[in-house]
Order: structure tokens, then C-alpha cells, then sequence
């Protein structure tokens, strides 16, 4: 719990420093969001995630993966609620990534992220949004 709570913490701060962005608004409903996690290490890693909604941060989940393996990863709300951010940590990495969606958006829907232990173009940890809508 307490490594949660430091996790959050330090999320939150991070957070702080991305700027003014508008929030994902939508009369339709969050089905999932999908996180690709990818460990490029040469050793196992533990990746840590948290959804944010309006409402405040679901429980943490902890993923175990091996070195060289992609996991796929669904998480979801239980309750009509608008999504807010993802936050990530492994090893010394913690970030969060702010939702960015259509406004008005009609329809069910669902988000996609990549959290990478290092991206290929300059090998750091890096959490991003790559898709709204997509299920």
C-alpha cells in the first residue's frame, strides 16, 4: 500500500509539470483501455498501472514481464465515469499520461496506450496514448 501511495505521489507531480489539457469528454461510455506494455530489457521488469477517472485512481495493478516480452493489458472502470489519466511506473520511471479524446463522442469507446520500458527512437521508458475509440 504504501508503495502505491509513493507511486501516486510522485505521478501526481509529474502531472503537474504537463500543462494546461483539456479533459476527454464524452456522453458515451468507457468500455476498456488497453495498455501494450513492452519490455525491451534483457531482464524481467515489473510495471506498475493505475487508470484515473473523475471520480479518482482505481486500485494499482502490478505486471511481471519477462525480458523481450509484449503484454497486452485491459483495464476498466466499473462504473460511468469519464477517464482522466493513466499512470506508470518501472524501475525509477513513474509518469502519467493525460486522456486526450473527441469531445462529444456519441458512442462507446475505448482507449489505447503503449508503455514502453525504452522506445526504440531514444531508449528511455516512455507512456503515451495512441488511440481513442479503437476496441
Amino acid at each position: 500500500m504504501q508503495r502505491r501511495q509513493v507511486l501516486l505521489g510522485a505521478t501526481a507531480t509529474l502531472s503537474g509539470f504537463t500543462g494546461c489539457i483539456g479533459s476527454f469528454t464524452s456522453d458515451g461510455t468507457l468500455r476498456e483501455v488497453n495498455v501494450e506494455l513492452r519490455n525491451t530489457d534483457d531482464r524481467a521488469r515489473t510495471f506498475h498501472l493505475a487508470l484515473e477517472t473523475e471520480t479518482g485512481v482505481l486500485d494499482w495493478e502490478s505486471h511481471h514481464i519477462d525480458a523481450g516480452v509484449d503484454k497486452r493489458v485491459t483495464m476498466a472502470p466499473n462504473e460511468n465515469v469519464s477517464p482522466v489519466a493513466l499512470h506508470g511506473a518501472v524501475g525509477d520511471f513513474a509518469a502519467s499520461a493525460d486522456i486526450l479524446g473527441v469531445d462529444d463522442l456519441d458512442e462507446d469507446y475505448c482507449l489505447r496506450f503503449h508503455f514502453w520500458y525504452a522506445h526504440p527512437s531514444d531508449e528511455r521508458p516512455q507512456m503515451a496514448q495512441v488511440a481513442d475509440i479503437e476496441c
